[in-house]
């Protein structure tokens, strides 16, 4: 008996040393507390049966691993490793006298780093050396990275290694539940599979992704197939769970995402999309893109806002895919004015403006509350975005991928993974690379630093250079025709595709001598090259115009016209009329001068901050005599963009 206590007392010490190890490994790589891991609770007794029990699971799994990995020649690995590691000390950007060197060093060095100067290699030049280096080796292993034989295994070690056996048992000994969370999750290789594939959940919190994902399948029947369950997948392995804040907070800026309820933001993903809210192209995202969709700092109630106020106020966005477009003609590049207008703090951005700040934060709102993925970046004093696009990731609101980083992480180290996954089956090669290092404990790279990590996840790397190197070309995405016979047309595709009848284009006056003026009826020999409005397709129906402040010149000093625009309009009935108009603003009060048949007086209409939905002003009395009149608006004070759908005269009895 004494026996048996003793060896179970020793592997159970052997399990915690073997878990202290894992937990320290899997903590490795992560810089100055950038990306900094939860700390877990201290383990219950039976919480310490827990981490044996998946410790000794682990060991398991990585003999069998260790026992079908082909055998690497000692001398080819270091070299290998001996060119990787001197990655590290080469400069991956560009210089350009906007940005400052690093501390210490002056411009003449960098450029020295960057080009090769004196001895020194350049970043290209340490990349084909160290891609020669790892040809041989990728080689090697190619036939073992090629089969999906050990797929099971590699997932399952990967996830345990990732996660921790402490890990996992910290979660598990919360509740029978969670330990039944872990327990479906080890013994369902396909979720494992598809977890590990969209590149595991964050900071190894599988416990919480698991909860999260069941959560999401609970509160709907749409989550378990197609897009829904990959986006159901995508936010759970995300995990930013608590009460949301009004707008992102400070925090979102640096380090830590605003938290939501994943659940309730899935849900207001899953009724825009089966209301045909979304991009023609998300149902064609995977589990990995949708991790980018839904971790929006900003609130459920915002993201739906911005959908609604898109569709009213711009619609030639959303039909020409430019979701982000408001950043570029409304969001002003100046020191913030929140406090012109209340509400929504989205809306109060929209209205008052600000620096790279806010203008990234709503460039990622708008793209992602179309389903379009965002990864939203840092670079020095600056705030930016890349965005998801059919052909490719790109970024935008900033410099290059090679000035940008978001927690410990490069741009340039998030493109080359972006750029890899067009390539599905020569990129699985690279994940089960990351999955053998993962199970066997390597030390994680810092993917802010070039030539850090081990064995394994370094190969990863350069597999994924090899496929971009390669140049093959990329699947072709699907058309918008391909997409609506695979998936029904959008909301948008509808509304761009249903015809305008000339009715729905013209003044008209109903039994009661009320004259109705569609926005688009206005004068059409307007002078050549004027840009003040544009006329597009109404999610109302019919057309709408959207009337802006135009500026000719470029810069922020451009000079500003005053831009009227007239209508004619036909009366049997002279006398005075309210006149009214169904408007969308997303600015100040602003004000609409209106000037009947060229009297060389103007009426002053308010045009009210309508927060992205349709108002009616109040009524400007005016006077119209019998016959043809003609009605001429020009911008008045603090006037900067309006979308109109018609003006309305109504006799005063």
């Amino acid at each position: 008996m004494m026996t048996k206590r003793l060896v179970a007392g020793l592997l159970c010490a052997l399990a915690f040393m073997l878990c202290l190890s894992h937990s320290a490994v899997a903590r490795r790589g992560v810089r100055r507390g950038r990306h900094p891991q939860p700390r877990l609770a201290a383990l219950t007794p039976h919480g310490q049966q827990l981490m044996a029990q998946y410790a000794n699971e682990l060991h398991g799994l990585q003999q069998r691993i260790k026992n079908a990995l082909p055998s690497i020649d000692p001398a080819m690995e270091a070299r290998f490793m001996a060119a990787y590691r001197a990655e590290t000390a080469c400069r991956p950007y560009l210089l350009t006298k906007k940005f400052k060197m690093r501390k210490g060093e002056s411009r003449a060095m960098a450029a020295r780093a960057r080009q090769g100067a004196n001895g020194t290699m350049s970043y290209p030049q340490a990349l084909a050396r160290c891609q020669a280096a790892a040809f041989p080796i990728l080689r090697q292993v190619n036939s073992f990275l090629s089969s999906d034989n050990l797929d099971a295994t590699l997932v399952k070690a990967s996830i345990i290694g990732y996660a921790t056996p402490r890990g996992l048992a910290a979660f598990a000994q919360q509740s029978p539940e969670h330990e039944q969370l872990i327990n479906e999750l080890l013994n369902d290789p396909t979720l494992m599979r598809q977890m590990q594939m969209a590149d595991g959940a964050r900071h190894g919190n599988y416990g919480l992704t698991m909860e999260i994902y069941t959560a999401i399948e609970k509160a709907s029947a749409e989550a378990h197939k197609g897009i829904l369950q990959r986006l159901a997948l995508g936010t759970a392995l995300m995990q930013a769970p608590g009460k949301p804040t009004v707008g992102p907070a400070s925090a979102s800026l640096g380090n830590a995402p605003t938290p939501f309820d994943p659940v309730k933001r899935f849900l207001n993903y899953q009724k825009a999309y089966l209301d045909k809210d979304l991009s023609p192209y998300f149902p064609t995202l995977t589990a990995w893109d949708c991790r980018f969709v839904t971790n929006d700092s900003f609130t459920d109630k915002e993201i739906s806002w911005y959908r609604t106020m898109l569709q009213n106020y711009e619609p030639q966005d959303i039909f020409s895919e430019q979701y982000l477009n408001p950043v570029h003609t409304d969001v002003g590049y100046c020191h913030p004015n929140w406090d012109a207008v209340s509400g929504l703090f989205a809306a109060r951005v929209l209205a008052g403006g600000g620096e790279c700040g806010p203008r990234a934060w709503m460039g990622r709102l708008g793209e992602r509350a179309f389903g379009i993925p965002v990864w939203g970046y840092q670079q020095r004093g600056h705030a930016a975005m890349s965005h998801w696009t059919p052909n490719g990731w790109v970024s935008v609101l900033g410099a290059g991928w090679q000035w940008a980083w978001w927690y410990n992480r490069s741009g340039l180290n998030f493109y080359l993974e972006t750029q890899a996954r067009q390539y599905p089956q020569q990129f699985i090669k690279a994940l089960r690379a990351q999955w053998v290092a993962a199970a066997l404990g390597e030390q994680r790279p810092d993917l802010r630093t070039p030539g850090t990590g081990d064995l394994w996840y370094a190969l990863a790397i350069k597999i994924e250079r090899a496929i971009v190197a390669s140049g093959a070309p990329a699947p072709k995405a699907p058309s918008y025709a391909q997409l609506a016979q695979m998936y029904g047309p959008t909301k948008a595709q509808m509304v761009e595709a249903a015809p305008v009848s000339r009715s729905e284009m013209e003044v008209t006056t109903d039994g009661q001598g009320v004259i109705h003026i569609p926005a688009v009826a206005c004068q059409k020999s307007l002078p050549r090259g004027f840009r003040a409005i544009s006329f597009t397709k109404s999610f109302l129906g019919g057309m709408q115009a959207h009337y802006i402040a135009w500026g000719k010149g470029r810069g922020r000093h451009h000079q500003v016209s005053t831009s009227p625009i007239s209508y004619t309009v036909f009366t049997n009935r002279a006398g005075r009329y309210q006149l009214t108009a169904t408007i969308v603003t997303v600015k100040a009060p602003q004000t609409l001068l209106v000037d009947v048949n060229h009297a060389g007086t103007s009426s002053e209409m308010t045009i009210p901050w309508t927060d992205g939905i349709w108002q009616q002003t109040q009524p400007v009395a005016v006077t119209l005599k019998s016959g043809n009149n003609v009605l001429t608006f020009k911008q008045g004070t603090g006037f900067k963009a309006m979308t109109i759908k018609e003006f309305v005269l109504t006799p005063v009895q």
